[in-house]
């Protein structure tokens, strides 16, 4: 029998219908990889006089899987769509081309997507069901543009044939050329004010949701989700000089700043083209010291999302993209 080779454990994904009821993963993902970790509560038994355990019993079982790769404007709709707020997309024109709006509410729950997940290869492979995107970053400066997050899953099912003959879906990666910051004081200004000296920037988003442990013979996890209070941040790494230090008189004053991160990619079709853009209404939460970027002397603020009711019909934050997906 030929070795489970690291190098040929493919990821595939297929989108769920009713959260936890597996699907056939039928979707091929190039731009980040998840790789799944099995997470067990065992709850174990020593008597008084025995040296040893003698009851071994399974209690909670389910997968943490991690998330990595490169940001993608296609493969982005599947985390976004997880992590923040699933809606249809809109057809621009008569094009190719879809916008895919991201808008986590502010009090009713969320619309969001689940995963089954296929990993492995034609020598072993595992599934699990329930996939949900519990924690997600952006991570991105001149170098690079890169995804990082976690995944929640049900009990992993191992030694499965995998979906046959998975849709790819097609790669546009997102270019630390095309991107560019805002920083505006106003929610109608947002996207005026660009940061020319905007060094690194980090959006996270983690804490989004708990599993639900019900006692039931006939689920092999957890039974479902509940939202949490998320904990969503934007750091950016700036210049120390006079519009960098801007955000301390928001600091001190208490007020709340609306940031944009705009990518622009190339075009599909008459005057659309692929597109990243990840707003935020936040106020700063924190400052970092001051440091040497590269000879330059820099500082690290982090705007924590707030509410804003008058803002994009009431939200703390959103993300669009414009590609070529028509679903996921």
């Amino acid at each position: 029998m030929p070795e489970r080779a690291t190098l040929n454990q493919v990821t595939q994904v297929g989108v769920e219908t009713t959260p936890g009821t597996g699907v056939a993963a039928n979707k091929l993902l190039q731009a980040f990889s998840i790789t799944p970790g099995i997470q067990a509560n065992v709850n174990r038994f020593r008597p008084v006089g025995g040296k040893f355990t003698t009851i071994a019993a399974l209690g909670k079982e389910w997968i943490e899987a991690r998330i990595e790769g490169q940001a993608c404007y296609n493969h982005l709709a599947y985390l976004l769509s997880s992590v923040l707020a699933y809606a249809a997309p809109a057809q621009q024109g008569a094009t190719a081309a879809y916008l895919w709006t991201h808008k986590p509410a502010q009090t009713a729950e969320d619309a969001i997507k689940t995963f089954t997940v296929e990993q492995g290869s034609s020598v072993r492979a595992g599934k699990f069901a329930y996939g949900l995107v519990t924690e997600f970053t952006l991570r991105f400066d001149r170098e690079t543009v890169e995804v990082s997050g976690a995944m929640l899953g049900q009990a992993y099912q191992d030694n499965i044939t995998m979906t046959a003959a998975p849709t790819a879906v097609a790669v546009m990666p997102v270019q630390p050329t095309q991107i560019d910051v805002y920083l505006d004081s106003t929610s109608g200004g947002i996207g005026t004010t660009k940061l020319t000296r905007a060094l690194r920037g980090e959006f996270s988003i983690g804490d989004r949701f708990n599993p639900l442990w019900a006692i039931n013979s006939a689920v092999s996890g957890f039974a479902a989700h509940v939202e949490t209070a998320p904990n969503a941040t934007l750091k950016l790494l700036v210049e120390a000089d006079s519009v960098g230090m801007g955000p301390l008189t928001a600091l001190r004053a208490g007020d709340k700043r609306y940031l944009r991160v705009k990518a622009v990619g190339p075009l599909i079709a008459t005057s659309y083209y692929y597109t990243l853009q990840l707003d935020l209404c936040g106020v700063v939460a924190e400052v970092g010291e001051f440091s040497d970027e590269d000879g330059v002397y820099g500082i690290e603020w982090t705007f924590e999302a707030a509410y804003d009711s008058a803002w994009s019909g009431g939200t703390a934050l959103q993300a669009q993209l414009t590609n070529v997906l028509t679903a996921l």
